[in-house]
């Protein structure tokens, strides 16, 4: 599992971060509650936990949870 590093705010939209999928190590930008979240990918989704579903430009599917 991977952790994003880059957080960053547009003026006009909510809190993003890049992730990058677990299976081909492209990056993806999603939408995070705020700053200070840890983001955590996984390639299989848990029975718990906050999350959201996430498709990179390849078309693999993968979780983004936060902490």
């Amino acid at each position: 599992m991977g952790r994003s590093t880059a957080v960053s705010q547009d003026l006009d939209s909510d809190l993003v971060a890049e992730v990058t999928c677990p299976r081909c190590e492209r990056s993806v930008e999603v939408s995070v509650p705020d700053r200070e979240v840890d983001l955590t990918v996984s390639p299989y989704v848990a029975a718990f936990g906050e999350h959201i579903v996430v498709h990179c430009p390849a078309g693999h599917k993968f979780w983004v949870y936060y902490c």
